[in-house]
């Protein structure tokens, strides 16, 4: 029984002639063919470990957040995929025409320094920036592009450059050079640079986000510190210093000024770094600079300035209101990205300081309410009671034989010097610090004399009355008040000059053209006048004029040194 042709095994297939004709495999082909299976399979395994490779890279400039070792990681691991020896990645301005920053690997700090600034963007590294697509030399000075290499520069040869994007927008360019295993690069390694870079344009863009999430941080601290001491009462311009000093650090200035209007003024009020505006101002100074006090109108901007400088001129603004200017200084660079940033808090500021403000305005109002309502209780009973005492005296001194009766008179005096420094002190309690200039109230009280006077009297000002401290600014016009009521009582004068003088005493001349203190007057003002410059270690005077007249002097130091000069 003959087998079934159709369950026997097929021949195996041989190598057919042109002809036809069959003839048995060689061994040599079987060779062939092995040889060439190994060649794939050790193809395929080189594949896979430079996908593993890549895969490694990816992870590892993933792996950081902070921008620039996460650029030094990116040049880092694109040498390490393609076997370059040298490698950079150059990182475009806002123009992005122009290289602004450099980061490299191959190149010791020495070779770095030898050759000198960084590269602008021309030649091959030009042609990526124009052309942002992968681009493959095999000899960099055979190119027709190549531009040359500066001083110092070591030689170079293969080339191969690849840009880094973040979405639609080109961050910067990968360069690498001198493939060490081989004598140019290969489309794998283009391939593989490819890829690096689309990775490496998210691991930047996520850098950049934390970068950004973290300086807003250091801002809104800056602000809510600066509005929690204003608001705490801290001294206004020790807070600004401290803001001054935190900006120029944070922006990497030169300096920074915190100016604020003051009436019909700019005043400097913070200043952290060495400004260059003009005439060197110093704190407490005016600015005098046209263009920063011209700006005070405008929205923010960025100006050149000097030879290679940026200035940033930031209004402080409360609605429609213009409280001050904030003015950051660079040495040199376009400085462009820290103006949003600058001009956002600049809007805080102004927030915080006008918080603060509004506190202390309600502060003073509560003050002086309280002053007010002292004040009446005191003019109202204590006044009262010392002026009816005194009428009962004076009406029982007539009855008295002479002793009683100049003791009567003796207490009335006294009673009637007391009543004068209880209103000296309504006075005060009515002057909330701060609520007016000093000099403005010292015209008022020369104002007000003019009803007494029948005339006004002539003020002259000298020195900083801002300098004077509460305390004597009290005192002062007390006795301004005292001389001129005693001119309006005795002296029968038409005309009197009042002087105040301020250096390292406060001194007040009254000076006028009457009859004189008659000797029959009651002294009490003048030794009152007296108490109050010995109490604060000063001096009190009382000559007569030339040809008429009286001149009273008036004069104690602007720190208070006690009733001994101490």
């Amino acid at each position: 029984m003959s087998a079934d042709p159709s369950q026997s095994p097929a021949p195996l297939a041989t190598p057919t002639s042109p002809e036809g004709a069959r003839w048995p495999l060689s061994s040599l082909d079987l060779d062939d063919l092995v040889e060439e299976l190994r060649g794939r399979a050790s193809s395929a395994r080189e594949s896979q470990e430079r996908l593993s490779s890549l895969l490694d890279a990816v992870l590892a400039v993933s792996s950081n957040l902070e921008l620039g070792e996460v650029l030094q990681r990116i040049v880092l691991v694109a040498c390490e995929l393609v076997d370059a020896t040298y490698g950079a990645l150059g990182v475009l301005g806002p123009s992005g025409e122009e290289l602004v920053e450099f980061v490299t690997h191959g190149l010791t700090p020495e070779q770095r320094e030898a050759i000198g600034p960084l590269p602008h963007g021309h030649g091959l590294l030009g042609l990526v920036i124009e052309s942002p697509v992968p681009q493959r030399v095999r000899v960099i000075s055979e190119h027709p592009d190549s531009y040359g290499f500066p001083p110092n520069h070591p030689p170079m040869t293969s080339f191969l450059g690849a840009p880094v994007r973040i979405r639609d927008q080109v961050f910067g360019n990968l360069y690498l050079t001198d493939k060490r295993t081989a004598p140019e690069f290969s489309e794998d390694d283009e391939a593989i640079l490819g890829a690096l870079a689309a990775a490496a344009g998210v691991a930047i863009e996520n850098a950049r986000l934390y970068d950004r999430v973290r300086v807003q941080q250091q801002w809104a601290e800056v602000i809510g510190n600066a509005t929690q001491d204003l608001l705490a009462g801290q001294d206004q311009a020790e807070v600004l210093a401290g803001v001054a000093t935190q900006v120029r650090d944070l922006t990497y200035a030169a300096s920074c000024v915190v100016a604020l209007s003051r009436e019909s003024d700019l005043v400097l009020t913070a200043l952290a770094g060495r400004s260059t505006l003009e005439e060197s101002p110093e704190v407490g100074a005016g600015v005098r600079d046209a263009e920063v006090r011209a700006a005070l109108l405008e929205p923010a901007q960025l100006v050149p300035h000097g030879e290679r400088g940026t200035r940033a001129l930031v209004p402080l603004a409360l609605g429609t209101t213009r409280i001050g200017i904030l003015v950051v200084e660079w040495a040199e660079g376009e400085q462009s990205p820290h103006l949003p940033m600058l001009t956002d808090f600049g809007s805080g500021l102004a927030v915080s300081l006008g918080a603060a403000s509004a506190r202390t305005e309600r502060a003073r109002s509560d003050l002086f309410e309280d002053r007010e309502r002292i004040a009446r209780d005191m003019h109202d009973n204590v006044i009262q009671r010392l002026f009816a005492t005194g009428m009962s005296l004076q009406s029982a001194a007539p009855l008295s034989d002479p002793h009683v009766r100049a003791k009567l008179d003796t207490a009335v005096d006294e009673l009637d010097a007391a009543i004068k420094d209880i209103r000296h002190a309504i006075f005060a309690l009515h002057r909330v610090p701060g609520a007016r200039p000093l000099s403005a109230e010292i015209a008022t009280v020369c104002g007000d004399a003019a009803v007494t006077l029948g005339f006004a009297p002539e003020l002259r000002l000298s020195g900083r009355t801002a300098d004077i401290p509460e305390a004597v600014s009290a005192e002062l016009l007390a006795v301004v008040r005292e001389a001129l009521s005693n001119v309006a009582r005795h002296a029968s004068a038409s005309s009197v000059q009042v002087s105040v003088e301020v250096g390292d005493d406060v001194r007040v001349l009254v000076v006028d053209d009457g009859r004189g203190v008659p000797a029959q007057a009651v002294r009490s003002g003048l030794a009152n006048l007296a108490r109050r410059a010995e109490r604060r270690g000063g001096s009190f005077g009382l000559e007569p004029g030339v040809p008429t007249g009286t001149v009273l002097s008036w004069s104690v130091p602007l720190e208070d040194r006690g009733p001994l000069g101490t």
